[in-house]
């Protein structure tokens, strides 16, 4: 049987290896503008379909349109932010870092510089490019080091309009090392985003605790069937290095944790986490897709975790998708191999309640441990890094593939036929921002996902957008530390209610990694 009830307790931590740190920008990786995207030859042209293409493969049709703010001031560029949607419609953005993917260089480099954390709270219209901003390194030295965290957890309660962030990796108030801060902060959405477009103070706004529970960067934050889960995502302390060092340390959390806090208080209440012994250690697991959806078969609420890295002792993703139902109910399911996008990007869930039942996630770009476009000149650049042996992990692609659950629990993975636009390596590091008036309009649920069928047939909606991230010029760098930047691109990304041609995923090549035991002492 595939689901497996698991008695609470507390995971026992374990130290593998390190690479690509929760996304995390740092100088030498790039600068602010994004790499020429002129490039049109790709190596897999899919504007003529081969002749295996599938058609009405997917019963609706998903576009991305990129946004032209005209005359404008530029967005902030940024990637591994924390977000929530104000009810006008406004991005309320905290965290993250301004460059992109973090160095790779020993000691005493720093792989982290302390100015390239994102140190504004702003608030963007999305409509029209508008946005506002507040310095947090106003606020106290307790709230200002930690809001200037990457990768920190997160959830919106829309109820009570209070937004949690917990933990994140970032550098200490005083400068002196880097930590995963084991703080949770609360404030209302509405209440700051407001104060932030008007200019005023906002210090009163935030509430903020310490629990050493919380210590937690690349994993995510949820409510469902109000307690919170807190899942996955790894302990890490000091200076970042590759591959070893000794001035930090690293441990995977391998659980998932279940929560309650004490009514108008940060303070737990009650609290569990469920682990799993299993050889293949699933709940090693960092930087993935960790999503809220619908099981297609019950139409149940669940969060469902895709991809992650790293397996034990090896750099090589997760392939096989988790289904968390409660604290003691989760679902591990080996019968199908995820093959694109094992990296945190924007996941766009459709869920069909047809007759032929399922959900559909649809995967945009990213890092993948198989590609399927390049141009002549990636093709080129990914060729000589993997002759070269070099341990770059996995590459960025420009791909977008949907991946099939049904109510049979049958699974199909498909590439669209169209890639980022001019075959950008796009995505990485950010998360899909639902547009809130599909969800006032019926068209989706609570939790984001799509209803197809409240949307009228043949209809084009506006389902949400998708906003900076990690852009690199080639799928592996040409010389090693260089050539990824930071976006401020945002794209619109519209759903018709009407069939979709793709292709099988089997046509995607699987990405060459020659660290397959490389793991720190």
């Amino acid at each position: 049987m595939k689901k497996t009830i698991i008695q609470t307790y507390i995971a026992a931590i374990t130290t593998v290896s390190v690479l690509y740190l929760a996304g995390c920008g740092a100088p030498g990786s790039g600068g602010h503008n994004g790499p020429d995207s002129t490039h049109t030859n790709a190596v897999s042209n899919v504007s003529t379909l081969p002749s295996n293409a599938i058609a009405n493969a997917l019963p609706f049709t998903i576009e991305f349109k990129q946004k032209d703010y005209g005359s404008a001031s530029p967005l902030p560029y940024l990637q591994s932010y924390q977000i929530a949607v104000t009810r006008q419609g406004y991005w309320l953005v905290v965290g993250g870092r301004r460059q992109g993917l973090h160095t790779f260089n020993q000691a005493p480099a720093t792989n982290f510089v302390k100015d390239s954390a994102n140190n504004f709270i702003y608030v963007i219209n999305p409509a029209n490019g508008q946005y506002w901003s507040y310095d947090v390194k106003k606020l106290p030295d307790n709230l200002s080091a930690a809001l200037q965290a990457t990768n920190a957890q997160s959830c919106h309660d829309k109820k009570s309009d209070n937004f949690y962030l917990i933990g994140g990796y970032g550098w200490k108030a005083d400068g002196s090392d880097m930590v995963t801060f084991n703080t949770i902060i609360r404030f209302k959405v509405e209440d700051l985003a407001q104060a932030v477009i008007a200019g005023t103070d906002p210090a009163s706004l935030f509430s903020v605790d310490n629990d050493k529970r919380f210590a937690v960067t690349g994993g995510e934050l949820y409510l469902l069937n109000n307690q919170f889960y807190l899942i996955f995502g790894q302990l890490f302390n000091g200076q970042y290095r590759p591959f070893g060092g000794g001035d930090f340390t690293q441990n995977y959390v391998e659980n998932y944790a279940v929560f309650k806090l004490r009514p108008n208080s940060l303070k737990i209440l009650s609290y569990g986490s469920t682990s799993c012994t299993l050889p293949d250690h699933p709940f090693h697991r960092r930087d993935g897709n960790i999503i809220e959806d619908i099981d297609p078969k019950t139409g149940q609420n669940r969060i469902s975790a895709f991809g992650g890295v790293f397996k034990p002792g090896i750099i090589a993703p997760y392939t096989y998708p988790i289904y968390i139902y409660s604290a003691s109910n989760y679902v591990i399911d080996t019968t199908f191999q995820q093959k694109f996008s094992q990296y945190t990007c924007p996941v766009i869930n459709v869920f069909d309640s047809g007759t032929n039942s399922a959900i559909y996630h649809t995967f945009f770009g990213g890092i993948g441990h198989y590609y399927y476009s390049q141009t002549d000149s990636q093709k080129a650049v990914y060729d000589i890094a993997t002759k070269q042996g070099r341990n770059d992990g996995f590459p960025f692609v420009a791909d977008i593939s949907t991946f099939v659950q049904t109510a049979a629990g049958t699974y199909t993975e498909y590439i669209l036929p169209q890639h980022i636009a001019n075959n950008r390596l796009l995505g990485s590091t950010l998360r899909f921002i639902v547009n809130p008036d599909i969800i006032a309009q019926g068209m989706a649920y609570d939790n984001g996902v799509v209803k197809l069928s409240n949307i009228p047939k043949g209809n084009k909606v506006l389902i949400g957008y998708i906003y900076g991230g990690i852009e690199a010029k080639n799928p592996l760098p040409l010389v090693p530390s260089t050539g990824t930047f930071v976006s401020n691109t945002v794209f619109e990304v519209y759903l018709t209610n009407t069939p979709m041609t793709a292709l099988p995923a089997s046509d995607g090549h699987e990405a060459v990694s020659h660290a397959e035991n490389i793991s720190r002492k």
